[in-house]
């Protein structure tokens, strides 16, 4: 088994959540959520239909509707005039492009992307943005590498006020994806006859929202309208920014913002946090709680057919009531739809089976048979590796691509040299366990290697079961950082730390059994939720 990589809280938090300063002071807000969302899990409907803007503009972004127009706005000269003609008036100069404003642009996308509902209009709900930023800024894949400001980001709204209420009425998080729409790229792709030219452009922009809206729905229709509400927050609508020059450092800068319902207790990291630094004498009640619906949500997810690439405590929201509701979902892909209808209907068929032989030896091998449908479906591969892993938490079988890149094209004595040194600096538990295979006994040429990798797909990939790495990476990860916080309460012999420090090191003990290399090696959810039960009657 792979052990935790031993680092200090501050190196921990190093390849995690980086804090950055909010810069909203600058941005128009277009929209929030609406005060009286029309169903949930389904993109809000706003009052003003499309609009989403308040009459900001940006000067740099320019909106050509024909082919025509845009080449008068590129500065065509006008067809030559036939020799001896004359003009009885001197053509007219071409009027200055259109400023695109948000407004504008939500439409297009609105009519582009009709799954993602109606953007929120600006007079929906007056939002005062307040919190601190929860996701540093980054690169985001997909689009050309000469586009500029690609960023992605979260906020937490701490008041949402509609007007003429001094009471909030709801908590809201806040995901945007801000992008650079270069007027001579937003011009070509308007003025093509193709309508997927401007899709491709801003489907950066709209990614979070699609993957969302796909995920709600294939959950919703695996579990029901109930399941739904209990595991996954409310989903309030869209709208479009525009990023002032001053901000964005370009023109033509736009902030497509998503928004969903906040959890009074934050991420599950931080409720865990609080629970133990405040010594609630339920710490440990409530924390194995919080863990054992953590694999009941992996378990609802497995039978759904979906894989969350970025499962950690980070990504699960607490409520008031202790209960946790997933997100961050763009980094979630799903099963085919076919793959996920056979295992449901095979594993119905050894259920009824089951259900009809009653108490008897036929009976146990029915749903025998029931579990291993479902088992097998939580090894099935994805055709595509969700993306947004956390590399810290990453399963072995995300770096097996990688892996078998540097043995192809390396021609150094070490080919693995490079991610090692990398993943003993940065603690990439994942990583090793892979690397201390290739290593191992029987793996003397690359030949073998490649072999082994060959075995384990030879791609990057994820599976249901790597629910299982992720979250026995991310507690290891968080029992480690208390342990280490613990250290100066043991010395001075403080009251509880040693129970505690007991507690810690046998659930990091728990955690780490679920690190297995091989995705079919992994515990089950039900022996994962045994071995929390046991712990729970130990120390709780």
């Amino acid at each position: 088994m792979p052990s935790s990589p031993q680092q200090s809280p501050q190196e921990w938090r190093r390849y995690r959540m980086i804090p950055a300063a909010s810069t909203s002071a600058s941005v128009t807000h277009m929209g929030a959520a609406a005060t009286e969302p029309t169903g949930a899990f389904s993109p809000a409907r706003g009052a003003g239909g499309a609009s989403c803007s308040a009459g900001v503009t940006s000067p740099a972004l320019c909106f050509i509707s024909t082919p025509a127009g845009a080449a008068a706005a590129a500065g065509c000269a006008q067809p030559a005039t036939a020799p001896g003609r004359m003009l009885s008036t001197p053509p007219s100069p071409p009027l200055p492009p259109t400023p695109m404003s948000a407004e504008d642009l939500a439409a297009m996308v609105q009519a582009a992307f009709p799954s993602l509902g109606k953007p929120l209009g600006a007079g929906d709900i007056k939002v005062l943005v307040g919190g601190a930023v929860m996701h540093r800024a980054g690169r985001v894949d997909g689009l050309p590498q000469d586009s500029t400001l690609r960023q992605r980001e979260v906020r937490y709204i701490k008041h949402a006020f509609a007007p003429g209420h001094s009471r909030p009425l709801a908590s809201l998080a806040r995901k945007s994806v801000t992008v650079c729409l270069k007027p001579a790229e937003l011009r070509q792709a308007l003025a093509s006859s193709s309508p997927s030219a401007f899709k491709s452009l801003v489907q950066a922009c709209v990614g979070e929202a699609m993957v969302c809206a796909e995920v709600v729905r294939r959950f919703k229709s695996c579990h029901g309208h109930k399941t739904l509400e209990r595991w996954f927050p409310q989903q309030y609508g869209w709208s479009f920014e525009a990023v002032p020059e001053e901000e964005a450092g370009v023109g033509g800068c736009f902030r497509f913002v998503t928004y969903s319902a906040w959890q009074a207790n934050g991420s599950l990291y931080r409720y865990l946090n609080k629970l133990r630094a405040d010594r609630n004498p339920e710490w440990r009640t409530k924390a194995i709680q919080a863990l054992t619906q953590w694999t009941h949500l992996c378990e609802l997810l497995a039978s759904a057919g979906i894989t969350h690439g970025d499962m950690k405590m980070e990504n699960l929201l607490v409520d008031e009531n202790g209960n946790i509701k997933i997100t961050d979902l763009d980094g979630a892909a799903l099963l085919p739809a076919h793959i996920l209808a056979d295992a449901m209907e095979e594993a119905e068929a050894c259920a009824a089976a089951a259900a009809a032989e009653g108490d008897s030896d036929a009976s146990s091998a029915a749903s025998a048979s029931a579990a291993a449908v479902w088992r097998g479906l939580e090894t099935a591969a994805l055709s595509e590796a969700p993306y947004m892993t956390t590399q810290a938490f990453a399963p072995p079988e995300m770096w097996v691509g990688w892996v078998r890149s540097l043995l192809v094209s390396s021609s150094a004595a070490d080919p693995l040299a490079p991610l090692r040194v990398r993943a003993e600096a940065w603690g990439w538990a994942g990583a090793q366990a892979l690397l201390k295979r290739l290593d191992g006994a029987g793996c003397t040429t690359r030949v073998e290697q490649l072999q082994v990798l060959s075995d384990l797909g030879g791609r990057d990939w994820m599976c249901a079961a790597s629910h299982t790495y992720l979250l026995g990476a991310a507690v290891c990860d968080w029992a480690c950082e208390q342990l280490a916080r613990l250290v100066p309460a043991v010395a001075s012999a403080a009251a509880g730390a040693a129970e505690d420090v007991g507690f810690l090191c046998e659930l990091h003990d728990v955690a780490e059994g679920l690190m297995a290399l091989q995705p079919a090696q992994r515990p089950s959810m039900q022996a994962l939720r045994r071995r929390l039960a046991s712990l729970a009657d130990d120390w709780c």
